[in-house]
């Protein structure tokens, strides 16, 4: 009788999972997300810092990964009938964090397609990256323990993406001073038309790169302030 009972029970059990699912923990899937992208910021910065080629398969590896974990959140997103938050914002910021991960494989692909050299701007540009994408990390872990009033003063993804962007003007302008843009302007000198153009191509290439950390900055910016406009409505 007592096993009649609980293979009844048992049987229950299963109808009533497979009507209705445990809820899933998007807060961990989020912040999985996030620290894959940690990982992805640190090996582009070991990428420029070492000025290694070989490391870029790391990179887009991590990317791949970061892209994989995408799918599958989103994946769990249509199935699930329970959500810990609103559908719209998990996927708003399963997105967000998806697509800095576009920037950081732009950046490797420039370097390699234009043969850049890494530079000390370039470094310090990833660094910032890697400071937000912490902070972000810290973000979503206190916004699952409900914590949501201490995440402004944690996310700080906009405050480093005006210093990114405070770096790239910098860089810009180092590009035309120095030795070399003397020798090119120098009334007593008549550089070659070859000269000038090496000199023009050069920088544009490196405007290149500066250009997509700088975006990659912004994009992150954006997953801040999404992720403290989403808090604020579950405090």
């Amino acid at each position: 009788m007592k096993q009649d009972k609980s293979q009844t029970k048992s049987l229950l059990h299963r109808l009533w999972i497979k009507i209705i699912p445990p809820a899933i923990d998007f807060h961990a899937l989020l912040r999985e997300q996030c620290i894959n992208l940690q990982a992805a910021v640190a090996a582009l910065d070991e990428y420029l810092q070492e000025s290694n080629p070989s490391l870029a398969p790391k990179v887009r590896k991590l990317v791949q990964q970061g892209h994989r974990l995408r799918d599958q959140n989103l994946a769990l997103l249509y199935r699930s009938f329970v959500t810990p938050i609103d559908r719209e914002d998990i996927y708003t910021l399963t997105m967000a964090i998806d697509h800095i991960l576009d920037y950081v494989k732009n950046t490797v692909r420039e370097l390699e397609v234009l043969q850049v050299e890494p530079d000390n701007y370039m470094c310090l540009m990833a660094e910032q990256l890697g400071k937000g994408a912490a902070s972000l990390a810290d973000g979503l872990e206190l916004f699952r323990k409900r914590r949501a009033g201490e995440i402004p003063a944690v996310v700080i993804t906009r405050q480093l993406e005006r210093y990114v962007e405070k770096l790239y003007r910098e860089a810009l302008a180092e590009m035309f001073q120095g030795a070399e843009y003397q020798a090119l302007t120098n009334e007593d000198q008549q550089p070659s038309v070859q000269a000038c153009l090496d000199f023009v191509v050069t920088r544009i290439k490196r405007r290149e790169v500066y250009r997509h950390l700088s975006n990659a900055a912004d994009r992150l910016a954006h997953a801040g302030e999404a992720l403290r406009d989403i808090s604020i409505k579950y405090e």
